[in-house]
């Protein structure tokens, strides 16, 4: 009964939204296109899934109850049972608004792969491979980069060395602009899809109101990577969740000084949710509650300014507040 709640209440704000997210438009834009026979340029899946909703008579809105379900299914498939609460609060917090409402393509491909990473721990590349062609048929580049990761997650690296590149990352990034320079080099050879971006709003620096969240979400990763042998030695699968999690840290602090990387970063941000789980669950009972509380009153706060700054009024292309459903119009 707590799985079902605790799934179905977050489902119904995603399935009938309306007009919310950065894409929104867009995704009835194309869906349309495709009702009348139009050519699109998107993923083979996504446009299944809509050839397949205009086949049986249905409204655009079924596309959207079809991805939140996928993602919330697989996104709740992947929580461990121990910390379950703890685990979809953060997720919640720091993923739901995000890549559920503004980038559902590559939230519900992320969502797959990070379930898919059992099969990692399994050493099971058949199956691995099966749910990145599968994710790349929904967001392409979110199932290419989780299939190059594979023969790299699961290996034992030095927490010592993760924490010096991190430090050094942190230092290249505030003291120069080689990063800048170097993505806009990169994308301005990529194929015409992508190379749009080369001189767009998003090879710029990100702006902060405060960067307190950032630095907030560093200080915890660097606890984590810290205590990292100690989490892994209770549970094993966690090397694969804290490695890929310092990918997501890695890509965070590239993120400062280029917003696109966002993009990537956001690709490993629920081993974000599952690393500070299993943190969570390897210190003493003692300082459990305590820890939670924080990190939770943390998480809290940046989903609180998330719905502030995320609003209509203020012009935010990923606006996400007021809420509005079907059932309004």
């Amino acid at each position: 009964m707590y799985w079902f709640l605790a799934f179905s209440i977050p489902f119904t704000f995603l399935a009938l939204r309306y007009d919310i997210g950065r894409d929104y438009q867009s995704y009835v834009n194309l869906f349309n296109n495709i009702k009348h026979g139009q050519s699109v340029i998107q993923e083979p899946a996504y446009v299944f899934i809509n050839e397949m909703v205009i086949k049986f008579g249905l409204d655009v809105q079924w596309v959207f109850v079809i991805f939140g379900f996928l993602f919330m299914y697989f996104a709740y498939k992947t929580i461990p049972k121990k910390g379950f609460a703890l685990c979809i609060f953060i997720f919640i917090c720091s993923m739901y608004l995000y890549e559920g409402f503004n980038i559902m393509r590559q939230g519900l491909a992320t969502a797959m792969m990070t379930y898919a990473i059992r099969y990692i721990y399994d050493k099971n590349f058949f199956k691995y491979s099966i749910y990145a062609v599968v994710a790349m048929l929904f967001h392409f580049v979110t199932g290419a980069i989780f299939l190059l990761v594979y023969p790299l997650a699961n290996k034992k690296y030095n927490r010592w060395l993760m924490l010096s590149m991190l430090g050094i990352l942190f230092f290249v990034v505030m003291k120069t602009d080689i990063i800048l320079s170097t993505t806009k080099d990169i994308a301005g050879q990529l194929p015409m899809y992508y190379s749009i971006y080369a001189n767009s709003k998003y090879m710029e620096a990100a702006n902060y109101s405060s960067g307190l969240g950032v630095l907030a979400k560093l200080m915890i990763g660097v606890v984590i990577i810290f205590y990292k042998d100690a989490i892994v030695k209770k549970f094993t699968i966690a090397n694969i969740i804290v490695n890929l999690y310092f990918l997501f840290l890695l890509c965070m602090i590239l993120h400062i000084d280029v917003i696109i990387i966002r993009r990537i970063e956001h690709m490993f941000i629920f081993f974000q949710v599952l690393a500070i789980t299993y943190f969570v669950l390897t210190i003493d009972k003692k300082s459990r509650i305590f820890v939670s509380m924080v990190i939770g009153l943390l998480f809290l706060a940046m989903f609180n300014l998330y719905i502030k700054t995320g609003t209509l009024e203020s012009g935010n292309s990923v606006y996400i507040s007021p809420y509005q459903s079907i059932l309004d119009k």
